[in-house]
């Protein structure tokens, strides 16, 4: 098992990618003391990933995640670079409509922080919701106002 620096620049910060077996394990925002510099390309890879241009370049490891995590962490990845869905809707696209809660415990669990787009979901209620990487919701604005320009062609 590696670990792996990407300084991805604004908005996304520093990531912490872990791999085995050229599969990915976890990423997170939180600080890997013993993390090598990450191969060349990956940044590109992460905005070109979050455009919906093409899959980040490691198969995600979903081996450790609950089925129903799994199916509601996919449904995250069908939304749109630019755009958010509830998670009513989320829980709906996972096969369990009435479960907007499990939903959002699911995406608070999310062991692929930006690869799974769980910055994307909001709350039915409206406003933006928490987030968990980052500096919370203030993150998650700065990433959604990135993809909305980013979805409009502006880089």
């Amino acid at each position: 098992m590696a670990w792996y620096r990407l300084a991805a620049g604004e908005p996304f910060g520093d990531l912490f990618f872990c791999v085995e077996d050229e599969r990915l394990v976890e990423v997170t925002t939180a600080y890997v003391a013993e993390a090598e510099p990450a191969p060349a390309g990956w940044q590109q890879a992460l905005r070109e990933h979050l455009q919906g241009v093409r899959r980040f370049p490691l198969e995600m490891d979903l081996s450790s995640v609950p089925s129903f995590h799994r199916a509601v962490m996919r449904a995250a990845m069908e939304i749109p670079c630019g755009e958010t869905a509830t998670y009513g809707q989320l829980a709906v696209r996972a096969g369990r409509p009435g479960a907007a809660r499990a939903a959002g415990s699911a995406m608070a669990r999310n062991p692929f922080v930006l690869l799974v787009p769980c910055h994307r979901v909001v709350p039915a209620s409206g406003g933006i919701g928490n987030y968990g990487s980052g500096d919370g919701s203030r993150m998650k604005a700065r990433l959604l106002a990135w993809e909305k320009e980013a979805a409009r062609g502006i880089d």
